[in-house]
């Protein structure tokens, strides 16, 4: 019998809690007095005297309300003259009347966009936009809510300016975007720090934040994110999660069900083709087409599909619809002393495979309480459980959709008679691999969050408030991969069709199971006081913070289970059996604060500090302090602004200069190291027999070095941002320039490697990053119609300034002065079309009439790996920008997202084609062959020509290179809201129905694969999705 482990038993039990409070708060929702009505009428309209149509009127703490009708006008019958009615609209600053002894109540609503007072979260704090003087981007929850995505990262892109980002993958359960803020800034951890409700590196991230509980989201560019000191390096996303607030119970249900697809699935040549290039390679060998014209006729025509099959392995593999699905119940409400927010959701999506072995489910809770202790005492407490279960096939998706290109058109994928066909190389065959056939890979991921925070306005001191917040978080994952033995069938052809079977993929059956777990604890306290002498106004912030993260795994695999049915660890063989266990602690303490000065709102200025410890570094370099100032001038408050150019109602121009560090460290894989580096290190070698026993060996696994220290970046940016017309228009504009030192690279360039000497990472790298970014946003309405349009755009280019580089290597090919992670590559100049050609210009050995032309860099009439070029582009966008825009007619309402990206490149890595894999379709169209030598496309080959065999991937030349410019429709929603008497005499507030889809459709050059996929071409493809909802508020 099966054990479940007792982290997960945890999930029943909180459900059954969470069942609770959600009934004990819809009695609460459902129970209010009623009392004597009182008619009131009105018009609502804007500063312009415009009626509004559709606007929300509501008596509050009441499931009763109307909306206005095409004049502005709207008729209530509220309960009493103490009733008080809210007025909504989307764009505008909701207001609220008290009903008293009136019976006529116009309302004039201010735009959101004209109210100067907008507060947006900074780094343990908030400020009002106008004083902000750092580089802070911002987004609403609501704005994200409109992707269907699972994974958050993916709803981000495109947004705000100087978040550029690409995903490579979709998959279920992983497919995140890559975020990088203004680009990438170092050699080693580009990640920007995320803070979610006040605490930083939660385990998780923000992947799989549920998007209908996000309040905000800040990103902080510059000196803004210096009070974060040594994990700031890489930008800060700041995360707000939604809370109570006051009035009766609100129950609010969205609910959503779609489908989903890949974007693009590329196109391989069929039976027909593949065989006639196959044909093609024999007779540049001398050797006899192995396939006559009755075998080209019946692969063309079908006629015989046991001996001459068609296949499309990518249609056998992926099926055309994958479903998916997404609930969320949210409750709110509260009274003027406590306040509550309580979330329950549950969300999944299919994979694309057949039979698919690949699902993704999410199931999560939260719950945020505040409570008003007294007039100076404000408690509140959050807690988040989330379980991931995530399905994967035993082998990974690059396996499988590599083999899809492998696979050969001329071998079926299922014999007629319903069995699969044979292997394709080492076993595999995409259309099993896929499926549960082979095994299963299942993640099961729970992460439990708690935050506490108090906060205290100090008696007798005004303006002095403390605030404590601590978080205690937990975090527990399961894997458990069992592979095991799959039949696959080979036919002889015989004419009785006679098949027979063989197992492939592992010899025997074999489990592995690990278990991690991590605790994570964080406490902080911060002091902060504003205040003000006459026109001066200047607020000090002052905080210290501990947090200690600690993380422990265990792995177990056996062999050899006597049957499928029996795969508990327990009952596999002892015999190679492997056993192992790691775990790490890390602890940080720093001191952080700011000061804020500005005289009118007019003059601004600002500086933030953080003075960092990091066990990372020796006790001598163990600190590290990291200010920031910035300062920033309105000067649209200036007398000779408003007398002069008041067209423009308002223009701030910021700077700002600040220096954060980096104290996390990557291995040679990307991946983060933890080890300690000033150490030295050993691990277990080979045993030998010491008297009458084994001893294990031990051998030095690093190089210390005793100096490392911190990794520091020196951020500088300039700003405008500026409104005008009414504060229609909006600006906001930066120029900004990163240098960073102190990297850790090797000097082993520039080492003879006959030394044998293994030299340590040193603080010896330099790169710098510069760029522009901008925001441009129009707001308005015409008639019944109200719009708005926001283009943002972040160009970001780096430079290596210092780079080991081997001594003497031509400057075409040094890494100093390019961009980071570029490579080599051979330039293609054409294809050899004649023999005169290729006699009269230099080649590799072998090649032939039909082959790539290479460019001779150094002049020396040979071909090789001193022609080389490194390029000065590399898979990253360097521009990237997105367009939103929001309509909004009568009940309708409709949102988009247009995303693009410039400046990045892919390489289309070709399998070793022939008899060893598939080739892609346009490799066959407007292909070189002797009767059509002037084309396109250079002469069919495989794995066995020298030629090509030395194009693998450290070989890659620009013939397939394509450029991954792209405009793509990110999202898109079209949504109805339902304001009919009868919903209202429900109890239904809000009723509105909803289309939506993401990756709806891409221009671009690519055609063979997505413009972000892998440059490997071999990764799971991006999906589009579509959704129907609803959203419902009682």
């Amino acid at each position: 019998m099966k054990k479940e482990s007792t982290q997960f038993k945890l999930k029943s039990e909180f459900s059954e809690n969470s069942l609770k409070i959600l009934v004990l708060l819809f009695l609460t929702l459902c129970s209010y007095t009623l009392s004597a009505q009182v008619k009131v009428t009105g018009t609502v309209s804007d500063v312009n005297g415009e009626p509004l149509i559709g606007v929300n009127v509501v008596v509050k703490d009441a499931a009763i309300g109307t909306v206005t009708d095409m004049d502005g006008r709207y008729s209530l019958e509220v309960p009493g003259e103490n009733s008080v009615l809210l007025f909504s609209y989307i764009g505008y600053v909701t207001k609220e009347s008290v009903v008293g002894t009136q019976t006529l109540i116009n309302q004039t609503l201010l735009e959101e966009s004209q109210m100067m007072d907008e507060l947006i979260v900074v780094g343990y704090g908030t400020q009002k936009k106008v004083t902000v003087t750092g580089s802070v981007a911002s987004v609403a929850g609501d704005d994200l809510k409109v992707s269907p995505t699972t994974n958050l990262s993916n709803a981000i892109l495109g947004r705000m300016p100087g978040v550029i980002g690409y995903q490579r993958s979709d998959e279920p359960g992983g497919g995140g975007t890559t975020i990088r803020i203004r680009g990438t800034n170092s050699l080693g951890f580009k990640d920007p720090l995320i803070v979610i409700d006040g605490v930083p590196g939660r385990a998780g991230g923000l992947n799989r934040i549920n998007p209908n509980e996000i309040e905000s989201m800040s990103v902080l560019k510059d000196a803004a994110a210096a009070i974060y000191g040594s994990r700031a390096a890489n930008g800060v996303i700041l995360i707000t999660t939604k809370r109570g607030k006051e009035g009766k119970p609100t129950i609010t249900y969205s609910g959503s069900m779609g489908f989903s697809q890949p974007t693009r699935i590329p196109e391989l040549a069929n039976a027909f083709e593949y065989a006639t290039m196959v044909n093609e390679i024999d007779k540049y060998s001398g050797r006899d087409p192995r396939y006559s014209d009755d075998d080209l006729r019946q692969y063309q025509d079908g006629s015989d599909p046991w001996g001459h099959p068609d296949t499309n392995w990518y249609k056998e593999t992926i099926k055309e619809y994958s479903p998916i699905y997404r609930h969320d119940v949210s409750i709110t409400g509260g009274s003027d002393r406590y306040k509550f927010f309580v979330s329950l959701a549950a969300n999944g999506e299919d994979g694309i495979y057949k039979k698919s072995a690949n699902r993704y489910d999410q199931f999560s809770a939260r719950i945020n309480l505040d409570m008003k202790v007294n007039d100076a005492f404000d408690i509140s407490y959050g807690n988040v459980n989330r379980l991931q279960i995530t399905n994967y096939p035993a082998r990974g998706a690059t396996d499988i959709f590599s083999a899809m290109v492998r696979s050969k058109p001329i071998l079926p994928a299922y014999w007629p008679s319903g069995e699969p066909g044979p292997d394709i190389e080492y076993g595999d065959n995409p259309v099993v691999r896929a499926t549960p056939a082979t095994g299963e890979d299942i993640y099961k991921a729970y992460y439990i969050q708690n935050t506490l925070k108090a906060t205290l306005k100090v008696p007798g001191i005004e303006g002095l408030s403390l605030i404590g917040t601590a978080s205690y978080d937990q975090y527990f994952n399961n894997r458990r991969r069992f592979e095991k033995p799959f039949t696959l069938y080979t036919w002889n052809g015989n004419p009785e069709h006679t098949l027979t079977p063989a197992l492939k993929g592992v010899s025997q059956p074999q489990l592995e199971e690990r278990r991690e777990e991590q605790t994570d604890w964080m406490t902080n306290l911060v002091a902060n006081y504003d205040g003000s002498v006459g026109n001066h106004n200047f607020g000090l912030t002052a905080g210290v913070e501990a947090q200690q993260n600690e993380w422990r795994m265990v792995r177990a695999t056996r062999k050899y289970f006597i049957s499928d049915a029996l795969d508990e660890i327990n009952n596999g063989s002892v015999t190679d059996m492997e056993t192992e266990g790691y775990s790490w602690k890390e602890s940080r303490i720093n001191y952080f604060g700011r000061a804020n000065y500005n005289y009118l709102e007019k003059y601004l200025l600002e500086f933030v500090f953080r003075y960092d410890g990091s066990y990372r570094f020796p006790k001598n370099k163990r600190y590290g302090f990291f200010p920031g100032v910035s300062a920033a001038w309105r000067a649209s408050e200036e007398p000779f602004w408003k007398e002069h150019l008041d067209f423009i109602s308002y223009f701030k121009l910021r700077g700002s200069v600040s220096e954060t560090g980096n104290d996390y460290l990557v291995d040679t894989d990307g991946n983060l190291d933890r080890s300690i580096q000033y150490l030295n290190t050993y691990g277990f070698g080979t045993e030998y027999m010491f008297g009458s026993s084994f001893q294990k060996t031990l051998y030095p696994t690093r190089t210390p070095n005793p100096n490392i220290t911190w990794e520091v970046g020196t951020t500088y940016d300039l700003g405008l941002e500026f409104k005008f017309l009414d504060n229609r228009l909006s600006v906001e504009s930066d120029l900004f320039y990163q240098k960073r030192t102190n990297m850790l690279i090797y000097r082993n360039a520039s080492l003879p490697q006959i030394s044998g000497i293994t030299l340590p990472r040193e603080n010896i790298g330099e790169m710098s990053n510069k760029g522009i970014e901008g925001l441009v946003s129009w707001a308005d309405k015409a008639g019944k119609l109200d719009y708005d349009v926001a283009f943002n755009m972040t160009y970001s280019t780096n430079k290596l300034i210092f780079w080991d580089e081997t001594p003497g290597i031509p400057d075409y090919q040094k890494r100093t002065g390019k961009r980071v992670n570029t490579e080599l590559w051979y330039i293609a100049d054409g294809v050899f079309n004649t023999q005169d050609e290729l006699d009269n210009y230099p080649h590799w050995p072998n090649a032939r009439t039909g082959d790539i032309k290479f460019v001779d860099t150094n002049g020396d009439k040979v071909i090789n790996a001193d022609d080389r070029v490194r390029a000065d582009k590399n898979s990253e966008p360097t521009f990237v920008f997105g367009t939103t825009m929001g309509l909004r007619w009568n009940n309708f309402d409709l949102r988009a997202l247009l995303q693009g990206a410039t400046g990045g490149i892919t390489y289309i890595w070709r399998e070793r084609a022939g008899e060893a894999g598939n080739y892609y379709k346009f490799m066959y169209d407007n292909r070189w062959t002797e009767e059509n030598p002037m084309v396109e496309h250079p002469r069919a080959y495989n794995r066995e020509n020298e030629y090509w065999a030395k194009q693998g991937t450290d070989q890659k030349n620009t013939y397939y290179q394509f450029k991954t410019d792209y405009l793509r429709l990110k999202n898109m929603e079209v949504g109805y809201t339902f304001n009919l008497p009868a919903i209202r005499n429900v109890g239904i507030q809000e009723l509105r129905l909803y289309v939506n889809g993401s990756n709806l459709f891409t221009l671009d050059n690519v055609k063979v694969q997505d413009p972000e996929a892998n440059d490997t071409g071999r990764e799971y493809p991006q999906r589009r999705i579509w959704n129907v909802g609803v959203s419902v508020t009682f």
